[in-house]
């Protein structure tokens, strides 16, 4: 009976200490996708601003084209 106690006793500290490293890796783990997705939001920003920009230049070229009457064919 005393083997099965050790036995026991020791898969508790084993659990406990996996749990604890799993908890860690957890923590880290949403850590790195917070800081990823903040990533990605500003990526993203910066392709909207950047298509804006673009949208706005070639409406600028298009209506330069006609308020000079100049064919846009």
């Amino acid at each position: 009976m005393d083997q099965t106690s050790d036995k026991v006793a020791d898969l508790e500290k084993g659990l406990h200490a996996h749990e604890v490293q799993c908890e860690e890796r957890w923590k880290t783990t949403f850590h790195r996708l917070d800081s990823i997705e903040d990533t990605l939001s500003r990526i993203e920003g910066r392709i909207i601003r950047s298509a804006g920009g673009i949208i706005l230049f070639l409406a600028g070229i298009i209506a330069s084209f006609i308020l000079t009457g100049a064919p846009l064919g």
